[in-house]
């Protein structure tokens, strides 16, 4: 049975190890997602409760971290929640883990007063999830990424109706 959870800092090395596995041999990664985690557990924008882990049979097949992030506008700065990494173990891919992380991550972020997230990422994939290019809300994508994979989703409907401004990635 899988269950949707908050990872715990006994879970960090098979959580590693899930992330290096995910991520290994595609054509996306740079092979250091699973350092980037890492770095972002000691980062101001960490917050415990928005690392999940999908577990089931006492293993782990699936992780996601959102991190905040800000939009600089003209009248200062706006936290945002930048998703990164989501993934799931690849003999697990396609039984909607990723799909239940996404919606426990946003259900809890809701919950925690968050109005946005933002990722990189295929469009094809994260559409299901209401991520569209960060131009169509008013945002500039200041990153070398095409904005196309630049992308923000809405946790309350409207929620960047009154975000204008430019995304810087960096942490």
């Amino acid at each position: 049975m899988l269950q949707i959870r908050q990872i715990r800092i006994g879970d960090y090395r098979a959580a590693y190890r899930l992330i290096r596995q995910a991520f290994g041999g595609s054509n996306i990664s740079d092979g250091h997602e699973q350092d980037w985690v890492i770095a972002q557990r000691s980062g101001k924008g960490y917050n415990p409760a928005l690392e999940l882990v999908a577990e089931c049979d006492g293993s782990l097949v699936g992780h996601v971290l959102l991190t905040e992030r800000a939009v600089r506008t003209p009248g200062g700065p706006r936290t945002v929640l930048y998703l990164a990494p989501l993934c799931v173990r690849p003999d697990c891919r396609g039984q909607g883990i990723g799909a239940a992380l996404v919606a426990e991550a946003f259900s809890r972020a809701a919950g925690l007063g968050y109005r946005a997230a933002f990722l990189v990422g295929d469009p094809g994939y994260y559409s299901r999830f209401g991520f569209r290019p960060v131009t169509e809300f008013g945002i500039q994508n200041c990153s070398q990424i095409p904005d196309v994979y630049v992308q923000a989703a809405e946790l309350r409907p409207g929620a960047l109706g009154d975000i204008y401004g430019e995304l810087h990635l960096s942490a």
